[in-house]
């Protein structure tokens, strides 16, 4: 069996989604596909991770004893997080991980350094062929508001809430007229969405006041119908979010003399992608301070 599942991009509501904005969310056109076949090998998991290239980055093979799981090679964080994940699909699915053995294959179309998605295509990936809950194996695992996993099966954007245990999805219409305006930048430095959520606990301030703010922001930048209104819109958001999470809009590290258009953290800040307003000819600016990985809106989400 095959299953695949796309990447994403948050646009608004970083950090405050996680305790009930409303994020404006973009499947990505890239995705991660998982081949699984059963082999003759009984109580041995086989597990290959290709990359984007088809090179194999990463592979394994698991042993299981009754409801224990081991690995054959060195200890590596890993093939530990698949053991997490192996014995959250096993609590949810008592039946799982019997009989025969099991020969996994995963094969990215982006960089797993993006931070588009790798460990929640792979999360829903693995709850459609235990026939699992994804949210409930994301709760086991890596945690998260969920928004990744709403982005999974989506071709089109979303806008996501999570209320206590209570999930919105709705289909958004925003398909901005000026998108030829819009550009994500890859900074080099893929953040750690676990410690990125801590930080962001461990500064958290008023939330409750804020998230209305946020909330009407994020309505608005769906309705925007210029760039104009849009950048504005960014600006007020990042304000807000930097208050929020104590740290300083990246513009203001690296960015301070592009003054062409304006830019915005996405996900956890630091070290992901950013969105950037301008044209084409702008983006030379970023390109001779040796960020070379730009990529149009409209190549890569929906």
């Amino acid at each position: 069996m095959k299953y695949s599942s796309n990447g994403k991009i948050l646009l608004t509501s970083e950090y405050l989604v996680l305790d009930g904005a409303k994020a404006l969310a973009l499947p990505s056109k890239f995705s991660q596909s998982l081949e699984v076949n059963q082999t003759e090998k009984k109580n041995e998991i086989k597990w290959t991770s290709h990359d984007y290239n088809g090179e194999v980055w990463f592979n394994e093979t698991f042993i299981i004893s009754e409801n224990n799981f081991s690995y054959k090679g060195n200890n590596n964080k890993f093939s530990d997080k698949l053991i997490t994940i192996f014995k959250a699909i096993k609590k949810l699915n008592k039946s799982i991980f019997t009989d025969l053995g099991v020969d996994f294959k995963t094969r990215l179309e982006f960089s797993k350094d993006w931070g588009l998605g790798t460990s929640s295509t792979l999360i829903n990936n693995l709850s459609l062929w235990a026939k699992i809950n994804p949210y409930g194996l994301l709760d086991l695992t890596f945690n998260g508001s969920g928004y990744d996993i709403a982005c999974c099966d989506k071709f089109n954007p979303i806008v996501y809430q999570k209320i206590e245990d209570k999930r919105i999805i709705e289909d958004s219409d925003f398909n901005p007229s000026f998108k030829e305006n819009l550009f994500f930048i890859y900074l080099g430095n893929k953040q750690n969405t676990s410690e990125a959520i801590k930080n962001y606990r461990s500064h958290k301030n008023e939330i409750k006041n804020i998230i209305p703010r946020i909330n009407s922001i994020c309505s608005s930048i769906i309705k925007s119908n210029t760039l104009a209104e849009f950048e504005k819109l960014i600006l007020e958001h990042e304000k807000i979010i930097s208050k929020a999470i104590n740290v300083d809009p990246i513009n203001n590290k690296l960015f301070k003399d592009y003054h062409n258009g304006v830019i915005k953290s996405l996900g956890a800040w630091g070290g992901d992608f950013i969105l950037v307003t301008g044209n084409k000819q702008n983006m030379k600016y970023f390109t001779e301070k040796g960020y070379n990985e730009i990529i149009p809106y409209k190549d890569l989400v929906y």
